[in-house]
């Protein structure tokens, strides 16, 4: 088993053990410690992920970022030839949607426009497994993040990648691989880490 798999199988086993609540609890607090801050201040459009089960709460942050008037987008899976296997993002209109279902049992905003060139530059709270101090990444394995991200490159869109996790889920060390691309910075329900 790899390092990365392995690092996945730990997580994921601890995450299982979590009580529901303290995924509330932690989203809270890491949503106050993020909102609270310049990077938050200074952005007015966030890339925000929909929390599922055995996630830190996003929900918090969502109504936030609503409440004061940024631009909210959410990811949809793409489903035709041309966007199979990204991350099409789309308007997030209320937090309670409207949503679609995604092909993992995720919700997915209903669709609308995709972010233009005036959305830029941009805050994108990114999940992931687990995180180190370096900014370094550990996703579930399918790659979507780390292909957004190199299509953002490509385009020379400026954004500031945060992830957003559980406190357990900064580690010492995250295995890398080539295609990896690490966030500017993470919040946890403990504690704000910005990177150069």
């Amino acid at each position: 088993m790899s390092p990365k798999e392995t690092l996945r199988g730990k997580i994921k086993k601890n995450l299982a053990q979590i009580p529901k609540e303290e995924f509330g609890t932690q989203g809270a607090c890491a949503a106050a410690l993020l909102c609270n801050s310049p990077l938050w201040s200074a952005c007015k459009t966030v890339f925000i992920f929909l929390s599922t089960h055995g996630e830190i709460d996003t929900r918090p942050l969502l109504e936030t970022a609503l409440r004061e008037g940024k631009t909210v987008f959410a990811p949809k899976l793409g489903a035709d030839k041309e966007t199979a296997g990204k991350l099409v993002f789309h308007p997030v209109l209320g937090p309670d949607g409207p949503w679609s279902v995604g092909p993992f049992g995720i919700r997915q905003p209903l669709g609308g426009r995709t972010p233009e060139e005036e959305d830029f530059p941009a805050l994108i709270i990114t999940p992931g497994l687990a995180f180190d101090r370096e900014g370094s990444r550990l996703g579930r394995g399918k790659g979507y993040y780390d292909r957004f991200f190199a299509e953002l490159d490509a385009e020379n869109k400026h954004y500031t990648a945060i992830g957003f996790c559980m406190d357990f889920q900064l580690v010492p060390l995250v295995p890398t691989g080539k295609n990896d691309k690490k966030v500017n910075g993470l919040v946890t329900g403990k504690e704000l880490v910005t990177l150069k």
